[in-house]
């Protein structure tokens, strides 16, 4: 039944997409080293990189570093301790372009590593972990035996000189060979002060750059915060400008700008860039669409404005510019540090500038010697990973009155110890951040003296007083007799004291032993002006610190909370605050309203109109919006979705006489754009009845609707008013009128309008209204409306109008339904994306215990979403940690054949599991360095496993990825997959199969008939249950207790029979004493009768004459039912004959059998063989128990018996035959695609030696010599031997001559051919 869906146009638009970044693995082509041209770097070559080039954290005796490299047939580099802190380096000898790695483990010992992560540096010193484009360390996996090799591409090339594999997973032993691809990285560096630049006169060029895309690409490094990379111009308002603002890059860009709409966009693409180490930025732009790439971080956008075209025509700069006054300008510094290969399109810009090439300017650089090499000395940072963790500095001169500490520090964590300090007088100096990020000092002397305060970031750019921000701060505390001074940045905490302090010894930075200790970073530490040397501090000095390298991450930069989530942080993990974002989650991925009023009032107790919010595209990119929900499908109330608006109240027009004069445009509760978007043309929009119902109401005096001049319609502007829908072209029909008509309700009536008009009322000059609903939903919502003719100031013209609601009727987001009839039948949809977050909703039916509902695998990760034992739903998967089970498992069944709910989600933070509205179900991860997302390839298998197997049996509906309805009733309404699923939940049980009132009981791929309620049995309860008897046989039951009949059963009884003599009793109950029955009899008349003898007087009914006799050896049915109180009037019909009806009457006082005991068929054991019954009695039903059935089950009951003896009585049919049902038409699974093998009989290798041909060819030729021979005997032996055969033909003795003895011989000549010959 076709039925309205308006507010799924919001989910139509984006039936194409998959919400979320989909991560794309093809390699970037660096243009240095293009494909084909990286080679492997000599790791496998001891000539090209000699021994000394390996080092490790540690190795095993003869299995040194060295021992490292691919290949190697003498073993492989084993560490000595088997934990995820080792790792394998080497120097290259010089920078590469580095692009693939290759691992083998230790050949023939199956010790080998599976996963391992990739750190680089330019200097030894200084480390950082390949990331992947999410930001997270990539996570390599690696090899699967021992011997073979396992090459890894990066989808983005790192330059770097020093390499290190750091292995995270492996079998038995940690022991890997290795070798690096790339080419030879030539670099073009340039150095700026601030002050320095190089530009280029783009106007030079003919014609200037007008360009649909362009590649940016540079690498720079810094340890100032703030400055000016990249920036370029044009006379026509276009710009591009690459900044870093408190060492996070900002790329900025405008197309064109007009003055409705800005075109200026600003995307935030990499964050920590401060650390003085190499960082790469590529930039690509394909009309409005841009990746900006920062150490492989991607972040992807479109651009704002109506243009896609860049238009510059000055000048471009890189370092600086000579003015902050210019558009996209934000940071008031120029860059101060190193540029490396910058290209903007083809203009290589230093190595350009450096060759002095026309129209490239270098200036400012007379205070930078040597412009044109890095001689950036990069400060060595030291990691404090764990609270436990501190460095120990013993400083030789103590007693000192004055002591200096400085260093810089970075954090995330709003709690810690930065620096610890006692001496031997017992005075104590602590530094630490508080629970809001601020720098606290505290001073306590011997002489209980104590001098505290706290330091907060003052500076009024900064947007959080916290210290705290990640960022690089510099802090120092200066002690002297006289003050404490204690300067983090320019924010200075100076207390002016008379102090007897003198320094100790020992100096702690970090937490020692003293209380919660610092996590993160620290870099030029200098005690007392002296610069601490971290490579020369001993073992016992650093505990549980990484020097080398700055382990903090930016987690959330890009920001991992989706939905303008809000991000918060620590040194372990990211927070996301949801509150106002409208979703929920771990990362603000899920919905946290319902997909439509239809659910919203599933789980709801009332059908009375509620406002709530909805979401129609769940996870997807259209935001939630207010709604209210009326009706309830459980009940048969109709849905019905009202959205609101502006304009429902009654809204006055005067003064606006010009066509188009006045305009109101209609905003709408929520984002009611996306209605805007939809594809018309949408399978889900197939349905030609849908109705949308927003009612519109013009009130006129003395107006018109239309311009007419002397009764005609002008020819220019033929309309005072008109409205415009999402279509946004003017539309001239009103509401109860149909597109195209120019017209309103009344105007196609029979009536017409008013004052006689065949338009609307409002065009009669008169006071009067027009209303009506559109109902024509490829045109709404309404947008806009436009009124002329309400007059001037002067006149009693005037206009009002009201917009009624716009009402949906009915809900089409869960009418994407299918059915699954095979166990192996399955739908594969494009591959599920959950990098970093994706989630899957549908809901299913079923009566199947088990059955895999989706399925996806990747390398070794994989997802599965299955059905296991009837109740319980298993989200499964695996991402590199081993395998992951999120189970729900309810108390109630969920193979019931009603409609569950099933939602997972997946993000680099936890799994999440919900069904129906049960208790969530979540394993949180991401805790650490180690990030692990699903990593998936192939297609998203729906139905069963991806191999085709245990697969699901039932209905599906509603499927979404990602928040974007994936169309399965389409694939299969387009013949798109055939094979064992049906468009719609139709199950088996939808065409009755089951006969004669048996329950049919779904499977979907078949179905069960349940005829325990039946007088019937067999597969569709088609058999009938019958027993032949004789006079002298019958079946008995007793009844006890626990089982039988009551004192208020026997109200109906239903017995079929066929007989030829006329008298027989065909069931009877009694009691145990035999002074009370009631009995069902063949009478002497051959009709039927119902006696009653229940102690006070016996009673009977008979059916009435009807001048048949029913002993006619023909199948009859009587039935036998009572109604009354007490049962007292009784009613009995044989066949389709009328019935007898006969009300006991007052004098039975009960007529109701107490106790009953006994019921016989056929006859009972205290008459003689007269009454017993001959023929056949079948389909026998006593209210709810079913006598024949029972007594021919399979053990059949103590309590029942037959007599004589079941040799003699048994099941019979009575006449009848079983009636079946033909079965389905056999589904042949369509094959695969992919290469036929053949694996009965191998072809034969390629490149046999000459004896092997030899040998092959002489035995084909004597195979083919000893078929002939055989072929030749054979025909020897049955040739034509004609009439000369000597054998005799038996039976020729039986013939009557010589020819009929030949033509019908049994033996003796069967291969002579039977010919006659005939003399006329």
């Amino acid at each position: 039944m076709a039925r309205l869906k308006c507010l799924i146009i919001f989910i139509f638009c984006t039936l194409d997409v998959i919400i979320g970044y989909q991560r794309d693995p093809t390699p970037y082509r660096d243009s240095d080293c293009p494909e084909g041209a990286a080679i492997g770097l000599g790791v496998n070559n001891g000539r090209l990189i000699p021994d000394g080039a390996f080092w490790a954290s540690s190795s095993q005796n003869s299995r040194n570093p060295a021992r490292g490299r691919l290949d190697e047939a003498s073993g492989s580099w084993t560490a000595n301790v088997m934990d995820a802190n080792q790792w394998l380096a080497i120097d290259l000898g010089r920078e590469y372009i580095i692009t693939k790695v290759a691992t083998q483990g230790r050949q023939g010992a199956g010790e080998y590593v599976t996963e391992y992560n990739i750190a680089f540096s330019s200097d030894r010193s200084t480390w950082r972990f390949y990331t992947n484009e999410f930001g997270i360390r990539e996570m390599f996996h690696g090899n699967i035996d021992s011997q073979n090799t396992r090459i890894r591409t990066l989808k983005y090339p790192v330059i770097a000189r020093y390499v290190k594999f750091h292995p995270s997973r492996w079998v038995m032993r940690i022991s890997m060979r290795v070798e690096v691809f790339g080419c030879v990285y030539a670099p073009d560096v340039g150095r700026f002060d601030g002050n320095s630049r190089i530009y280029y006169r783009l106007s030079d060029l003919n014609p200037p750059p007008s360009t649909l895309s362009d590649t940016i690409k540079l690498r720079f490094k810094t340890s100032e915060q703030n400055g000016i990379l990249m920036y370029a111009d044009g006379n026509q308002g276009d710009f591009i400008a690459l900044q870093l603002d408190k060492g996070n890059l900002i790329f900025s860009i405008d197309l064109g700008s007009t003055q409705l709409r800005r075109g200026t966009t600003i995307k935030t693409g990499g964050s920590l860039l401060d650390d003085t180490q190499w960082h790469d930025v590529i930039i690509k732009r394909n009309r409005t669409s841009v990746t900006l790439i920062v150490d492989r971080l991607e972040t992807r956008f479109e651009t704002e404005g109506l243009f896609y075209r860049l238009n510059l025509d000055k000048k471009i700069y890189i370092g600086g510019v000579p003015s902050f006054n210019l558009n996209g300008i934000q940071v008031k510094y120029n860059f101060q540090g190193c540029l490396d290969s910058v290209r903007f399109n083809n203009i290589h810009m230093i190595r350009d500038a450096r060759n002095n090439y026309n129209g490239f300017v270098m200036e400012g650089a007379a205070g930078v010697s040597d412009p044109w090499n890095c001689k950036m000395e990069s400060p060595i940072p030291v990691t404090f990973p764990v609270y436990d963790s501190f460095i120990k500095k013993k400083k030789g001169d103590d007693n000192v009155l004055t002591t200096k500490v400085k260093f810089d520090f970075r954090t995330h964590d709003e709690d810690g110890i930065l620096l610890y300090h006692t001496t031997e007088a017992k005075d104590e100096i602590t530094v630490f951040l508080d629970q809001n990020g601020y720098v606290n000092y505290r001073l306590t002397t011997s002489s209980n003296l104590k001098i505290e305060d706290i330091v907060r970031n003052t500076n009024l750019n900064e947007v959080t007083r916290s210290f705290s921000d990640g960022l690089w701060h510099r802090f120092s505390i200066e002690i002297n007799p006289s003050m404490v001074n204690v300067t983090v940045d320019r924010n200075s905490k100076v207390s002016m004291r008379n102090l007897d302090f003198r320094a100790g010894s020992d100096y702690y930075l970090g937490g020692a032993d003293v209380g919660i200790g610092f996590r993160g970073c620290m870099r030029e530490i200098s005690i007392d002006d002296q610069p601490v040397d971290l490579n020369a501090l001993g073992v016992s000095e650093m505990v549980g610190v990484q020097i080398g390298t700055c382990g903090l991450l930016d987690r959330c930069t890009p920001n991992p909370c989706e939905n303008d989530g809000i991000c918060d942080q620590d040194w372990e993990t990211f927070r996301c605050d949801c509150q106002n974002s409208g979703y929920t989650g771990e990362v603000c991925h899920r919905s946290a309203y319902y997909l439509s009023c239809d659910m919203f009032k599933m789980y709801t107790s009332n059908e009375v109109a509620e406002q709530t919010i909805i979401d129609p595209d769940g996870s997807g990119p259209l935001k939630p919006f207010k709604v209210t929900c009326s009706g309830k499908a459980e009940i048969d109330k109709e849905v019905i979705t009202e959205v609101s608006h502006d304009s429902e109240e009654l809204i006055t027009v005067n003064g606006y006489q010009a066509p188009n004069f006045y305009e109101r445009k209609l905003t709408y509760d929520g984002d009611i754009n996306g209605l805007t978007c939809c594809d018309r043309e949408s399978i889900f929009l197939r349905t030609e009845t849908d109705v949308l119902l927003p009612k519109l109401q013009d009130i006129c005096q003395n107006r018109e609707v239309h311009v007419f001049t002397d009764g005609s319609v002008a020819s220019t502007s033929p309309y005072f008013a008109w409205w415009v829908g999402r279509t946004y072209q003017p539309m001239y029909f009103w509401g109860g009128s149909a597109p195209g008509s120019g017209k309103c309700e009344c105007g196609l009536g029979e009536n017409g309008c008013a004052g006689g008009k065949t338009t609307c009322n409002c065009d009669s000059g008169l006071n009067t209204t027009d209303e009506g609903a559109i109902k024509h939903k490829d045109y709404l919502p309404i947008m806009e409306l436009h009124f002329g003719d309400t007059g001037t100031a002067t006149d009693d013209k005037i206009g009002y109008h009201r917009v009624g609601k716009l009402t949906c009727r009915g809900d089409d987001l869960l009418d994407n339904v299918i059915t699954f009839r095979k166990a192996d039948a399955t739908i594969q949809l494009a591959t599920f994306e959950a990098e970093p977050s994706g989630d899957i909703w549908f809901q299913f039916k079923t009566t199947a215990t088990d059955g895999v509902m989706v399925h996806q695998t990747g390398d070794p990760d994989f997802v599965k979403v299955a059905l296991a034992n009837g109740n319980t739903v298993q989200f499964s998967y695996d991402v590199g940690n081993g395998i992951q089970v999120l189970e729900y498992k309810s108390t109630n069944a969920l193979n019931n054949n009603q409609w569950h709910t099933v939602h997972i989600e997946k993000n680099r933070k936890q799994a999440w599991l919900r069904v129906d509205n049960s208790k969530e179900q979540s394993n949180t991860e991401g805790i650490g360095e180690i990030t692990r997302t699903l990593d998936l390839s192939g297609y998203l298998t729906i139905g069963a496993t991806v191999e085709d197997r245990n697969g699901f049996v039932g209905c599906m509906r509603g499927l979404r990825v990602n928040g974007a309805l994936q169309d399965l009733w389409g694939l299969v309404h387009r013949h798109a997959v055939t094979y064992g699923v049906s468009k719609g939940c139709i199950g088996k049980c939808s065409s009755s199969p089951c006969l004669n009132g048996g329950t049919c009981i779904e499977g979907y791929s078949g179905y069960t008939c349940d005829c325990a309620y039946t007088p019937w049995r067999g597969w569709n309860c088609g058999r009938e249950v019958g027993v032949n008897l004789l006079k002298n046989y019958m079946v008995q039951y007793t009844f006890d207790q626990y089982q039988g009949l009551s004192a208020t059963d026997f109200m109906n009884i239903r017995v079929g029979f066929t007989t030829r003599l006329p008298q027989g009793i065909l069931m009877q109950l009694r009691d145990e004493t035999n002074t009370e029955y009631i009995s069902l009899e063949i009478n002497n008349a051959g009709g039927v009768k119902f006696a009653v003898d229940v102690g006070s007087e016996r009673d009977e009914v008979n059916t009435p004459n009807h001048g048949i006799s029913y002993a006619n050896g023909q199948q009859h049915e009587v039935k036998m039912w009572r109604t009354g109180t007490n049962g007292q009037t009784v009613h009995i019909m044989v066949d389709n004959y009328p019935k007898s009806s006969k009300t006991m009457g007052t004098r039975f006082s009960d007529n109701i059998l107490d106790k009953p005991k006994y019921l016989f068929v056929g006859n009972n054991d205290s008459t003689t063989n007269v009454r017993g019954f001959e023929g056949c009695i079948y389909r026998m039903e006593i209210d709810n128990v079913y006598p024949l059935k029972r007594a021919f089950q399979d053990p059949r009951p103590s309590f029942i018996k037959i007599i004589p003896d079941d040799i003699k009585v048994r099941e019979d049919m009575c006449g009848y035959e079983e009636i079946t049902v033909s079965p389905d038409p056999i589904e042949k699974r369509p094959l695969r695609g992919g290469q036929l093998i053949e694996v009965t009989f191998p072809t034969p290798q390629p490149g046999l030696t000459d004896e092997e041909r030899a040998g092959l060819g002489a035995g084909l030729a004597l195979f083919f010599l000893l078929l002939v021979a055989l072929i030749a005997l054979g025909v020897f032996y049955c040739r034509q031997k004609g009439d000369y055969e000597t054998k005799e033909a038996k039976g020729a003795d039986l013939a009557d001559n010589a020819d009929v003895a030949v033509v019908f011989n049994q033996t003796g000549v069967p291969d002579i051919t039977k010919r006659q010959e005939w003399f006329m």
